[in-house]
């Protein structure tokens, strides 16, 4: 009996001494967890309102199963509020002994409050960041507590109220724009990426887009202000919805437009009138034929506010040689016909007379050429001869084609260049000289 109390006392013992071990684990571990793991928003009430107070506060309600973003005409995009929402419910941090002032949470830059359905509430100050850079000093008023918190999970929730609402206005993708008609007042501007040449005529075009209008002829555009225009077409919203059945467009300098901007799909079109300053940054539109006005910020609006010369590229006519079989030259300076033998990808001849000529130089030389720039827009139609005459012959896919371009004496100063007999730009006469020049070196 003796022996066997004893058997019982020793189990007894290992089994106190197990239970008591796992407890000295377990609880320190779940305590220094649950501080690493502090959790700002309840996961288990529901939300039914969240405030944003900042510059521009704002504030967002359920009503029902929907949510509407308070005091704003536009329809509240519930797919990003719920988003917005998961982001919210990641946040988590490690509570850290800091002064509020310290950290720059006496005067928060940005507050949350987010308001649960049984009357109880979140209070959330985001401070600074610390000085790794890598995390926020957010207070939880609640708690009474300041935690660090990772900077990505604070910068993944939109802080905007744009970001929560349907601010679209184009009812297709912007990547199915071809035309952008763009009237200012003064100009008539055509832009197309519809491509009334050959490929290989435009080759040397970056944009894929095409300036006619005001001109008459299609020409290359300038690189950096089409990206800049097509940046704004990807990203063509409003500012805010102003009023949603307007009667009276004087209000809102929309009687009549000065400015407007006309995107055109393969099937659909949509129209914006620009009107007068609703601030320093924006603009009050509306589209033809609707009776919404709507805000436009100034950036928007920038790229479609340049005169038809800064869309243009500025050349003349810009043509790249591995396109070509032959150039002619004709002019009191230099009278050459240039054999233009495509070999392969990787080897092009250049001939005069059966006599091969140095590529590199030759290249180099006719970058002069195929360089020429404009500088102004002919006027006036002069009926006289022209002075040089430059006929480049582009194999494409169906055949062959020549360009010619012509230079006719327009004043002093300037040449104006026909091209099909038909003239846009004035080029300066010294610019054409320099690079018959060059050419006549290299031939010699």
């Amino acid at each position: 009996m003796n022996r066997l109390s004893r058997k019982v006392k020793i189990i007894f013992a290992l089994s106190l001494t197990i239970v008591l071990a796992i407890l000295i684990w377990q609880f320190p571990f779940e305590e220094s967890e649950g501080e690493a793991e502090h959790r700002f928003i309840d996961q288990e009430k529901q939300v039914d309102k969240i405030t944003i107070q900042s510059e521009q506060s704002f504030t967002i309600e359920k009503e029902g199963q929907d949510w509407r973003v308070v005091d704003r005409l536009e329809t509240t995009n519930h797919q990003a509020v719920e988003q917005g929402l998961e982001r919210l419910k990641q946040w988590s941090g490690e509570q850290v002994d800091v002064k509020r002032k310290d950290v720059g949470l006496d005067v928060p830059f940005l507050s949350l409050r987010v308001d649960y359905d049984d009357a109880t509430e979140s209070r959330l100050m985001i401070g600074q960041l610390d000085a790794s850079g890598e995390n926020f000093y957010i207070e939880d008023r609640q708690q009474e507590a300041i935690y660090l918190v990772e900077r990505s999970l604070i910068e993944a929730f939109p802080f905007y109220v744009q970001a929560f609402l349907d601010t679209s206005l184009l009812p297709w993708s912007a990547s199915e724009v071809e035309t952008i008609l763009i009237d200012n007042g003064t100009e008539m501007i055509h832009l197309t990426k519809n491509n009334p040449y050959p490929e290989e005529e435009t080759r040397a075009n970056l944009t894929g887009w095409l300036i006619e209008a005001p001109y008459q002829h299609y020409h290359h555009t300038t690189y950096s202000i089409m990206e800049k225009l097509l940046q704004s077409v990807q990203s063509f919203q409003m500012l805010e919805l102003i009023d949603d059945n307007v009667s009276d467009w004087s209000a809102y300098g929309l009687e009549s437009s000065q400015f407007t901007i006309e995107l055109i799909t393969a099937n659909d079109h949509i129209k914006f009138l620009i009107g007068a300053p609703a601030s320093g940054q924006s603009y009050f539109a509306r589209i033809e034929g609707e009776n919404q006005v709507f805000t436009l910020s100034n950036q928007l609006l920038e790229a479609f506010s340049y005169q038809a010369k800064n869309y243009h590229d500025g050349y003349v006519k810009l043509l790249a040689l591995d396109v070509m079989n032959q150039l002619s030259i004709k002019s009191d300076q230099l009278t050459v016909d240039i054999e233009i033998d495509q070999i392969d990808q990787e080897l092009t001849e250049f001939k005069v007379d059966g006599q091969l000529l140095d590529e590199s130089e030759w290249r180099d030389a006719y970058k002069l050429l195929a360089g020429l720039r404009t500088s102004g827009v002919a006027i006036d139609k002069p009926a006289q001869e022209a002075d040089v005459v430059i006929t480049s012959t582009i194999v494409h896919d169906q055949g062959e084609k020549e360009v010619t371009l012509e230079f006719v004496d327009y004043s002093d100063e300037y040449y104006a260049v026909y091209l099909d007999q038909v003239s846009d730009f004035l080029v300066e006469k010294i610019a054409v000289e320099e690079a018959l020049a060059e050419i006549e070196a290299v031939l010699n």
